[in-house]
């Protein structure tokens, strides 16, 4: 599993959601996601924005 942190999160109803770590599987799916609350140890800052 992976943990990407993003400045942006955009879901499939419109809704946006700042400053997020999404989890993903192995094979790259996203399987979670959850607000960045601060500096969390194995997440990978990727920036930007992401759209489940």
């Amino acid at each position: 599993m992976k943990r990407r942190a993003y400045n942006r999160l955009l879901l499939p109803d419109g809704t946006e959601h700042l400053n997020v770590i999404v989890t993903f599987s192995d094979e790259g799916s996203p399987l979670s996601w959850q607000p960045l609350r601060g500096e969390e140890p194995f997440v990978e800052w990727a920036g930007g924005s992401y759209t489940l």
